[in-house]
């Protein structure tokens, strides 16, 4: 098989298995509210009902990040994921069709560790340092492990 071929079939495998993932996180994932009345103790930091979160699109987060080579991982209808590498650290963006699909990623996520930036269906993924000065930029919750 030639490597280009081969590098269309790893994609397009890799991008089907995310489109699983996203479903099935959909369906699987229990209501929020079922969740807080079993698990009280569990502390998410989800924003309030009341709370809007700030709306971005991919130009307007690569400009937040100072980014001038992005590097796009995954480009499919529900998710678009973007690295980039700047002087101050790496970023990845991330940005999705619908909230739900934020919120099924992120909770995958979470178990994994790290540190979350998130707005209106995006998500930005970098070291704490770096997202707590890009929240006095776009505004946004943090999410998971400081």
């Amino acid at each position: 098989m030639p490597p280009l071929q081969r590098l269309r079939t790893i994609t397009a495998t890799c991008l089907i298995l995310i489109g699983l993932t996203l479903a099935a996180t959909t369906f699987l994932t229990p209501d929020p509210a079922l969740t807080e009345t079993a698990h009280p103790t569990r502390h998410h930091q989800h924003p309030s009902g009341d709370e809007p979160l700030p709306q971005a699109d991919t130009a307007q987060l690569l400009r937040a990040v100072a980014c001038t080579d992005p590097k796009t991982q995954v480009d499919a209808t529900e998710l678009r994921q973007i690295t980039c590498h700047t002087p101050t650290g790496r970023y990845t963006i991330l940005t999705f069709a619908t909230q739900d699909g934020t919120r099924a990623w992120l909770d995958e996520a979470q178990p994994y560790g790290g540190t979350y930036l998130t707005g209106d269906r995006w998500t930005i993924v970098a070291d704490p340092h770096l997202l707590t000065t890009l929240h006095t930029r776009l505004g946004g919750h943090l999410e998971g492990h400081p």
